[in-house]
C-alpha cells in the first residue's frame, strides 16, 4: 500500500531536501527527543563525570536515573515475576529545565522540553552532545537512531468530530454509531528510500484528565532508522534531517486546517 502527502511526495520516499516547516505561535510539542543507540562503546565509570565536565556550563543539574526491567519466567511450578536493576542513566539538565542530555552505555538521548523552539535552534545541541559522546566512548557501531515528537493537542468542546481536526482517527462501521470512548491508533509508515520508518501513535491523552469543556489528545510521531554497521557509515546530520523531514510530513498530514488555526500559524494577523 502507498499513499501521497499534500507535500507531493509519497509517504514512503522522503525527500533529501529540507521540508518547509510551518511555524506556530502555540506549537503542541511537549517534548522532542533524539536517541542514538550504539554498540561496542568504551564505557566505564569515568565517562559520566568526564561528560559532565564538558557540558556543565549549559547543563549544570546532574542526576542519576535508576532503570529497572520487569522479568517473567515460566517454569514447572508456574510463572514467576521479578525486577532486574539495569545500569543507571546519567541525566544532565539545563538551568531552566527545558533541555536534558541522558547517557548510558551505548546510548545517548537529547531531550527538548517546553517551551519548544524551532528545530534549527534545538538541532545543534544534539550534534554537540553526540560529538562529546563519540570522543569519550569511541563506539564502533550504530544500532538505531530515533527522532521523536510528542504533541499534546487540546481542543475546546465536550464533544469533538474527529474528522474536523484530524485525518487519522478511528473509523467505525455505520452500525456501531458515530460516538466512541477511548481508542488507540498506531501505524508504521516505511520510508523506503532511506530505511527510515515513521511510527504514528494517536489517542486520548493520559491523565491528568481534561476539563469537561475540552478534549485532549496525544499525537506521538517517532522516526526510526535501524542500523547495524560501522559508525563511519552514517552521516548523522543527513539522517537526523531526514528524520525531521519525515516527522514534519507526518504531523502536517495528520491534522486539518481547523486544528492548525488553534496552533496560531505565524504570519497570520
Amino acid at each position: 500500500m502507498s499513499t501521497k502527502s499534500p507535500h507531493g511526495t509519497p509517504l514512503g520516499a522522503g525527500p533529501d531536501n529540507v521540508v518547509p516547516e510551518r511555524r506556530y505561535r502555540k506549537p503542541p510539542v511537549i517534548e522532542a527527543l533524539c536517541e542514538i543507540y550504539f554498540a561496542d562503546s568504551m564505557w566505564d565509570d569515568t565517562v559520566p563525570g568526564a561528560f559532565y565536565e564538558r557540558v556543565k556550563q549549559d547543563f549544570p543539574d546532574k542526576r542519576q536515573r535508576e532503570i529497572q526491567e520487569a522479568q517473567i519466567a515460566l517454569g514447572p511450578a508456574g510463572a514467576t515475576a521479578g525486577v532486574r536493576r539495569l545500569p543507571p542513566w546519567m541525566q544532565f539538565i539545563s538551568e531552566k529545565g527545558d533541555r536534558m542530555i541522558q547517557i548510558a552505555r551505548d546510548l545517548l538521548v537529547v531531550n527538548q522540553l517546553q517551551p519548544y523552539p524551532h528545530f534549527e535552534r534545538w538541532e545543534p545541541a544534539v550534534h554537540s552532545a553526540l560529538k562529546i559522546y563519540k570522543e569519550l566512548t569511541q563506539p564502533k557501531k550504530v544500532a538505531r537512531l530515533g527522532l521523536r515528537y510528542i504533541n499534546r493537542v487540546v481542543i475546546p468542546g465536550a464533544l469533538v468530530q474527529m474528522e474536523d481536526y484530524f485525518t487519522i482517527y478511528p473509523n467505525l462501521p455505520p452500525g456501531l454509531g458515530d460516538t466512541h470512548g477511548s481508542f488507540l491508533v498506531r501505524v508504521e509508515v516505511p520510508q523506503r528510500e532511506h530505511g527510515h520508518t515513521v511510527l504514528i501513535t494517536f489517542g486520548p491523552a493520559a491523565p491528568p484528565q481534561p476539563k469537561q469543556d475540552e478534549q485532549v489528545f496525544t499525537l506521538d510521531l517517532y522516526d526510526i532508522l535501524q542500523r547495524d554497521g560501522p559508525l563511519e557509515e552514517i552521516d548523522f546530520r543527513v539522517e537526523i534531517q531526514r528524520a525531521h523531514n519525515n516527522v514534519v510530513v507526518a504531523f502536517e498530514d495528520s491534522i486539518t486546517d481547523r486544528l492548525r488555526a488553534l496552533f496560531e500559524p505565524e504570519g497570520r494577523s
